[in-house]
C-alpha cells in the first residue's frame, strides 16, 4: 500500500482522524492526502418560495460563497498538513455530496485505502444527510480504515 487517503471534516474528532491515519500511512511508507468536501453549490444555491412570509435566501452571491468555503477548507487542511509535521502531505478540496466526492476521489487518486472517521450523529442527522463511512463502505472497493471517535 502507496496511497493512504484521509477525509476529515470539520468535526473536533477530525485531528484524531487525521492522527491515527497519518500514523497508519507511515507504518506503510506510504503517501497521504488529506481531503475535504464542501457541500455541492446546488446546497447553498436553493431558492426557495415564500413560505408564511419568508421570501428564502438571498442566493446571488453563491459562487462568491462557496469560494469563501473553498479557501476556508483549504486553511483547515493546512493546518491539519502542520500539525501532523510533515510538508510532504498532499491536501485536495473537493466538492459535492460527501460520500460520492471521496469515493471519486480515491479512484482518481488510485488511494491503496481511504481513512474516515465515524461520527454518531443524532437520529434526525443521520435520516437527513446520511451516514457517509456507511455508504462509502457500501460503495467502495477499496479497504477502509475506519477511526471510532466515541461522539
Amino acid at each position: 500500500m502507496k496511497k493512504v487517503l484521509i477525509a476529515l471534516d470539520y468535526n473536533p474528532s477530525a485531528q484524531l482522524i487525521a492522527e491515527k491515519g497519518y500514523q497508519l500511512a507511515k507504518a506503510m511508507q506510504a503517501d497521504v492526502c488529506l481531503i475535504h468536501v464542501v457541500a455541492d453549490a446546488g446546497y447553498y444555491a436553493v431558492d426557495y418560495s415564500p413560505i408564511m412570509g419568508f421570501g428564502g435566501f438571498n442566493t446571488a452571491n453563491t459562487i462568491e460563497l462557496v469560494e469563501k468555503l473553498k479557501k476556508q477548507a483549504g486553511e483547515f487542511l493546512s493546518s491539519a498538513v502542520k500539525h501532523l509535521g510533515d510538508d510532504k502531505v498532499k491536501t485536495f478540496i473537493l466538492e459535492g455530496n460527501t460520500a460520492d466526492a471521496i469515493l471519486s476521489y480515491a479512484d482518481e487518486y488510485n488511494a491503496d485505502i481511504i481513512v474516515i472517521g465515524s461520527h454518531s450523529h443524532s437520529g434526525l442527522d443521520t435520516l437527513l444527510l446520511g451516514n457517509v463511512p456507511a455508504k462509502i463502505l457500501k460503495h467502495t472497493k477499496k479497504p477502509l480504515f475506519i477511526v471510532p471517535t466515541g461522539q
